[in-house]
């Protein structure tokens, strides 16, 4: 899969998103698809811009950490034989310094390159998803994207700081060893075999350890997407005590799942902290109860190595931590590298070319089939048939009972649903069945279940001088805030009101055709006869081509030409 790189980062972005994927590379063993080339360090040994330089800075501060147990045995020796060193005390505390700004130097710049490195990830299939057909987008399902842009990046930066200590960590580890080595051989084989045992531990564990992370994963999946329910039929359910006790049982057994999968999880885990535990006390003894029997070691000796030993208690505890750390971090890279290439491969080879809009005097559509898919790829509700033409400073309305498939073909002839069969022309000249955004850019659209943003996205000064004019013209201007680029509250607006705004923000578009679906069944009747016989004329008198879904058979006057649909299919009425 391929993450796409933002444009406006600098240099320094691009330096810490290099060092950051090259890390997860490393720590995770996946690797997305990018241009190669290693950038050089930045600025010298504290700023590094590689993997190798992060490491020696590690390196560093781990040598830094062994330095300090190196000191307090030195220190202790003195103490034994009455003495006592300044120097040594000054030492101390430069080293213990130094340990701690290498310590989070190591921390604080690894964690901003991965950060920058999901940032670019993020962003790159942000970008894809974006350019998505409207029918891809629904077959991924919102649930999945939402979990593929942000659900899967929290919960992998959550893993960053933990799986950074615990790289840390054990470098240090290795390092105190070959001093514990440096000290007593035998007590070094037994800090191995004992740490054998505990990677041991790790590794009889790891593949459940992953199969439960990914049952479980699917269960949180299945809770949010009924959370969802709860939120999104929140009227209806409040209707209908049966729905809802039946969406509640649902909700517990899906709660119950999620409660199981992670009690086994936390089981897994806390087999692994027990064994890093166990494997710290059992170090302990081995070292106070069977080196003194194996080496006839004692006193000062014996003592230096319990030092050691118990040094080495931190940086197990570190790393044991990590390990849980990283099977959640494989998980959320795994679900992502997923969620990325299964986006390529609905974009397939068709990219965006061009976005400035066509110049057009007719659209027409011939003949123009499209088919809905359930999640399994079988075909649903089809429309075919359909034949519609559109002129500049035109009027259209589309009729038909609902479910008759005014709305798709209306999504058809904006190119948010790509043809199954027949074609769309723009003065006479064909398109590709999935037409390109410069065709799309022909279109502003107010849909039955349009979504009202909380910002005027989009929009230039002189958008934002229509959008003021919009807003007095349809009476909402009142009912928002002064400085609207800074934001509004649609859902604190009555449905008529929130379809108004919508309205206003389509018009300050100012695109060459307006697509209306069904706009004026929310609102009152003044607001109706307006929109009707002032709008409309105003609109068709500006130029503009406009279709509109009605069942206001008053106005149907209005239309300079009307099309209607019986169950998918589409014929022209004629006017007298």
């Amino acid at each position: 899969m391929g993450f796409g790189n933002g444009s406006s980062d600098d240099s320094g972005d691009a330096s810490l998103r290099s060092l950051g994927e090259s890390l997860l590379a490393r720590l995770l063993d996946f690797r997305p698809a990018r241009a190669a080339g290693t950038l050089a360090w930045r600025d010298g040994l504290l700023t590094p811009g590689t993997v190798t330089g992060l490491l020696l800075l590690a390196a560093v501060s781990a040598l830094c950490g062994t330095g300090i147990l190196f000191v307090l045995n030195s220190e202790s020796l003195l103490v034994q034989n009455e003495s006592y060193s300044l120097a040594l005390a000054a030492l101390f505390i430069a080293v213990l310094a130094a340990y701690r700004y290498t310590q989070q130097r190591v921390l604080v710049r690894a964690s901003a390159a991965i950060e920058q490195a999901l940032h670019g990830w993020r962003t790159g299939v942000t970008g894809k998803v974006l350019s998505l057909s409207l029918r891809d987008a629904e077959e991924v399902s919102r649930g999945r994207i939402l979990d593929g842009l942000a659900k899967h990046y929290e919960q992998l930066s959550q893993t960053i700081i933990p799986l950074l200590a615990g790289l840390e960590a054990l470098i240090l580890l290795g390092f105190m060893l070959v001093y514990l080595f440096s000290l007593s051989v035998p007590a070094g084989i037994l800090t191995l075999a004992i740490h054998g045992f505990m990677v041991m531990g790790f590794l009889n564990t790891d593949r459940e350890m992953k199969a439960e992370m990914g049952a479980t994963a699917v269960a949180d999946a299945r809770l949010s997407r009924l959370a969802e329910e709860v939120t999104d039929g929140f009227k209806e359910l409040r209707l209908d005590p049966e729905k809802r006790q039946a969406l509640q049982s649902e909700i517990a057994e899906a709660s119950d799942a999620v409660a199981q999968h992670r009690t086994r999880t936390a089981r897994i885990f806390s087999q692994l902290i027990a064994t890093g535990s166990s494997a710290s006390y059992l170090l302990a003894a081995a070292v106070i109860f069977i080196l003194p029997v194996l080496t006839g070691s004692g006193g000062s000796e014996i003592y230096r190595i319990i030092t050691a030993v118990l040094f080495l208690l931190g940086p197990i505890s570190g790393v044991v931590g990590a390990v849980q750390q990283l099977a959640t971090a494989q998980f959320c890279v795994g679900a992502i590298a997923d969620f990325g290439r299964e986006v390529e491969g609905l974009l397939g080879a068709e990219r965006e070319a061009g976005e400035a809009a066509l110049e057009f005097s007719g659209i027409r559509l011939v003949e123009a089939r499209y088919s809905h898919r359930n999640s399994e790829g079988e075909t649903g509700f089809a429309v075919a048939g359909l034949n519609l033409s559109l002129e500049r400073g035109q009027i259209v309305f589309v009729t038909g009972a609902n479910g008759s498939g005014k709305t798709t073909a209306l999504r058809l002839l904006t190119g948010l649903y790509p043809l199954d069969g027949g074609r769309i022309e723009v003065d006479g000249a064909p398109l590709p069945a999935n037409p390109s955004q410069a065709y799309r850019n022909l279109f502003a659209a107010v849909f039955a279940d349009a979504h009202v943003f909380d910002k005027p996205y989009g929009l230039d000064p002189a958008g934002m001088a229509r959008l003021e004019e919009a807003l007095i013209l349809l009476g909402i201007r009142q009912k928002l805030p002064q400085d609207l680029a800074s934001g509004y509250a649609p859902e604190a607006l009555s449905t008529g009101q929130r379809k108004r705004l919508a309205l206003a923000l389509a018009m300050a578009e100012d695109r060459p055709v307006l697509v209306l679906d069904e706009w004026a069944a929310d609102q009152d009747p003044a607001t109706r006869a307006r929109f009707y016989n002032e709008f409309l004329p105003m609109l068709k008198a500006s130029g503009k081509a406009v279709v509109v879904i009605t069942h206001d058979e008053r106005y149907f006057g209005c239309a300079d030409a009307h099309y209607h649909m019986e169950e998918g299919r589409m014929h022209k009425v004629e006017t007298a």
